[in-house]
C-alpha cells in the first residue's frame, strides 16, 4: 500500500488535509467530479497530486513518480459530455451509447499527441514526454513538470510592459523548436498561442499542447478539422480545404509575438479579411526597429503566398533588431531537482570527470540527507558522443529509471536524465541548459 503524500509536494505524512511541509490545504485543490482523486496510483508507478487543469479533452495533474523518484505531470483524456468517472471513481464510462464512435475518435487524437511529442524528444524548448499508457477505460501520457506560468498569464500579470528583448528571446526559443519540427518531422503545430508557451522559474522556455498537431509533407492538401483560437490562426484554420503548412505556425506565432509586446490581441482573421485591422509596432512607440515590425507585418499577411513561409525567415526577420547578447549554446549542466537545493545548478566542463557528493572531497558539494555519500559519484560529459558518462561511488546507491546502478560501472546516458541518489529527496538533473 502506497504511503499517503502531499498533493502538493508528494511527502509522506499527508494528514488531515494539510500538510506541513509546504502548507497545502486540500480546500486549495479545485477539482471536479469529471476529475480522478487525489492519491491515485497509475500503472503502479505515478502517484496523482492536484489538479493542473481541466479542458474539455483532458485533465492533468501534478504526479510523482514512485520509480524515477521525480515529479511529472499526468495528462489524461477524459472528454466533457461524453464520460462520467464509474463507481469506483476510476473507470471512464461513455454518458451514452451515441458517444463511443466520437469517444474512440478523440481518444485516437489523443494518442497520436502523445506519438508527435515523443518524436520530439529532446528539442530545445517543447515539452518531453517520458511515457504514455492505457488504464481505467481511457489513455494518459506522462509529461515533465513544469513550474511557472504561461506567457498570457506573465503579460497579464505585469503592470509594465516586458522588456522587448525579453520577450524576443522567448518567441525566438519557440521560433527555433519549430524551425527544428518542421524540417525534421513535417509537423505542424497549429496551436500555437500565449497559452501554450511556458516559462519555468528557473527561465525555460516550453511550448506544451500539441493535442492540434498533424504531420504534412509539402502542405496538407484539405481534410484538417478546424481546431483553432480565433484571435491567432490565420485564414486558412477556418476552412478543413486550405491548405496548411510551415507559414500556418509563422502566422500564430507572430500573432503571439505581437500580443506579448503590446498586450493587444489582433483581429480574428475573418476580421481582418472583411476590413479589421491592427496598429503595425513601429507606430506604438515601443522601441521596435522597423525592420522588426515589417517583419511581424509580413508573418501576418493572410494571403499566403504574400506571408513568411518558414520559421528560419521569420527569426531572421526579427532577430537582428532587438538581441543585445547572442543566444549561446546550451552547457552541460547539473541541476538538483529535489530535495533542500532544488534548484541549485553547476556548468560542468567537457569530457572531465566530476564528483559529486556530501563530503568536502566532492568537487560539487551537495548539503543534502547522510544518506547520500561523501562522494557519491562521478558524472563526465561526453561531447562527441553528446551523453553523460555515470559512475556510482556510493554506499545507498544512485537510480536511474528506476534501477540502481552497478557500483563501479560507467553508464552513458543522454541528456535530459534524472538520477536519484540514495532516495527520493535528493533527485538531480543532467541536461543542457
Amino acid at each position: 500500500m502506497v504511503q499517503e503524500r502531499c498533493p502538493n509536494c508528494f511527502e509522506p505524512g499527508y494528514r488531515g488535509g494539510s500538510c506541513g511541509r509546504c502548507g497545502f490545504q486540500a480546500s486549495y485543490d479545485k477539482r471536479s467530479v469529471r476529475a480522478l482523486p487525489a492519491g491515485v496510483v497509475l500503472k503502479r508507478r505515478y502517484y496523482l497530486g492536484r489538479l493542473l487543469g481541466e479542458g474539455g479533452f483532458g485533465i492533468t495533474y501534478k504526479a510523482y513518480d514512485l520509480q524515477g523518484g521525480r515529479l511529472c505531470a499526468v495528462k489524461e483524456y477524459a472528454p466533457a459530455g461524453m464520460t462520467l468517472r464509474g463507481a469506483d471513481k476510476r473507470k471512464l464510462v461513455l454518458s451514452s451509447r451515441e458517444k463511443q464512435e466520437p469517444y474512440r475518435a478523440g481518444l485516437r487524437r489523443f494518442m497520436e499527441e502523445a506519438q508527435i511529442l515523443s518524436r520530439l524528444e529532446r528539442i530545445p524548448a517543447v515539452v518531453d514526454i517520458t511515457d504514455s499508457f492505457q488504464e481505467n477505460d481511457t489513455a494518459y501520457f506522462v509529461m515533465e513538470f513544469l513550474d511557472g506560468a504561461d506567457l498570457r498569464q506573465i503579460v497579464k500579470a505585469s503592470k509594465m510592459r516586458l522588456p522587448a528583448e525579453e520577450i524576443t528571446d522567448i518567441i525566438l526559443q519557440v521560433a527555433v523548436a519549430m524551425d527544428i519540427i518542421h524540417t525534421r518531422t513535417k509537423i505542424i503545430h497549429r496551436d500555437i498561442t500565449p497559452d501554450n508557451i511556458y516559462i519555468t522559474r528557473d527561465k525555460k522556455v516550453k511550448l506544451i499542447d500539441f493535442g492540434s498537431a498533424k504531420q504534412t509533407v509539402t502542405g496538407y492538401e484539405g481534410g484538417l478539422s478546424v481546431v483553432l483560437k480565433p484571435k491567432f490562426a490565420p485564414p486558412e484554420q477556418f476552412s478543413s480545404r486550405m491548405i496548411q503548412g510551415s507559414y500556418t505556425d509563422v502566422y500564430a506565432l507572430a500573432g503571439t509575438y505581437y500580443y506579448a509586446l503590446t498586450g493587444r490581441m489582433l483581429p480574428a482573421a475573418p476580421d481582418r479579411l472583411s476590413g479589421a485591422n491592427y496598429v503595425p509596432l513601429k507606430q506604438m512607440n515601443l522601441g521596435i526597429p522597423d525592420s522588426v515590425s515589417d517583419a511581424v507585418d509580413r508573418a501576418l499577411a493572410l494571403n499566403v503566398n504574400q506571408r513568411t513561409q518558414t520559421m528560419q525567415e521569420f527569426i531572421q526577420g526579427i532577430a537582428g533588431g532587438l538581441q543585445k547578447r547572442p543566444i549561446q549554446a546550451p552547457q552541460p549542466c547539473i541541476q538538483i531537482t529535489a530535495g533542500p537545493e532544488a534548484g541549485k545548478r553547476w556548468p560542468i566542463p567537457s569530457g572531465v570527470p566530476v564528483s559529486l557528493g556530501r563530503g568536502a572531497a566532492a568537487q560539487l558539494q551537495m548539503h543534502q540527507p547522510e544518506d547520500v555519500s561523501r562522494i557519491h559519484c562521478q558524472i563526465t560529459w561526453l561531447p562527441e558522443k553528446r551523453k553523460f558518462r555515470i559512475q556510482d561511488l556510493s554506499t545507498y546507491g544512485t537510480f536511474y529509471q528506476g534501477r540502481r546502478l552497478n557500483k563501479g560501472t560507467l553508464y552513458d546516458v543522454a541528456p535530459p536524465a534524472k538520477l536519484m541518489l540514495a532516495s527520493p529527496l535528493c533527485v538531480i538533473e543532467l541536461g543542457l541548459y
